[in-house]
């Protein structure tokens, strides 16, 4: 049986319960993060945790020690690497403003610590290349990965209704912000091209590990907008995300990308996100 943390501990996932009362339920005040385990290793979880910590302080309450957090998240890793079957697994680390004194008047006053919860999933299987559709859509806070995801899983059923794997937001002059769950990335002239994280898009931790190798790999990067017309006439590209890592784009809006992908600077950082993954888990670091 699957165990979930919910604040200090595990508890076998049918026992699982959160306040009626919880803010994060109510109000929608709460973060979280998805997280990838390479065996029981979980990879980047202290960029995951900073940027968790970030968005909690950003709407208001705190999240707790970030050893906490780490305790929670790596020890339902282990828990249930077993129980799935000893692969590699996704995690959900959600963190909410905790509960409101149900006897104060509406809308509540805050009664207590922030409430904690993780919960392991099997990882779904990454398409060898996705087709990508454009839905006009922004984020409330882009920096703030928060519990209200009605954007993203808006832009993803109608991406889906389309026969798409994946919906692109575009602001309001049409330029490629990021996936409803994933970063974007492009390749023109041999160069690595993604909008800027100040261009109204949550920065992924892939994403950042992405351009940390690139640059190490000597690929030239260029953080800029561009929109469909230039990604559609890209030599490559491809789509960043914890739990699928780098999966090349076949087509945006049905146009399609380059040649038959993966391109080959997809495919170098392919290989080097491999060996770094590698690395960090025979290292032990998070």
């Amino acid at each position: 049986m699957l165990q979930v943390w919910v604040d200090d501990g595990l508890v076998p996932a049918e026992h699982a319960t959160v306040s009626v009362y919880d803010r994060g339920f109510r109000t929608g005040e709460g973060v979280f993060e998805t997280l990838r385990a390479y065996g029981e290793h979980v990879f980047r979880l202290r960029a995951h945790l900073e940027r968790a910590r970030a968005g909690a302080l950003e709407l208001g309450f705190d999240p707790g020690p970030t050893d906490r957090l780490a305790e929670a998240v790596r020890r339902t890793a282990t828990a249930n690497f077993e129980t799935l079957d000893r692969r590699d697994s996704a995690l959900r680390l959600t963190v909410s403003a905790g509960r409101i004194d149900p006897d104060s008047p509406i809308p509540g006053r805050p009664a207590g610590p922030s409430t904690v919860v993780v919960t392991s999933h099997r990882l779904a299987e990454a398409p060898e290349a996705a087709h990508a559709v454009t839905v006009p859509l922004t984020r409330e806070l882009p920096h703030v990965k928060a519990v209200s995801y009605l954007v993203a899983m808006t832009a993803r059923r109608r991406a889906k209704e389309l026969g798409a794997d994946e919906a692109l937001l575009t602001d309001e002059r049409g330029r490629v912000l990021e996936g409803a769950g994933s970063n974007v990335f492009a390749v023109r002239d041999g160069t690595l091209l993604t909008p800027s994280a100040d261009a109204g898009l949550l920065a992924g931790v892939t994403r950042g590990v992405v351009l940390e190798l690139a640059r190490a790999e000597g690929i030239g990067v260029d953080e800029r907008p561009f929109d469909v017309v230039e990604l559609a006439g890209a030599e490559e590209a491809f789509l960043t995300s914890t739990t699928r890592e780098l999966v090349p784009l076949r087509t945006v809006d049905g146009y399609e990308i380059g040649g038959s992908p993966p391109g080959e600077v997809t495919r170098r950082l392919q290989r080097a996100y491999a060996a770094e993954v590698a690395r960090e888990r025979a290292a032990g670091t998070w």
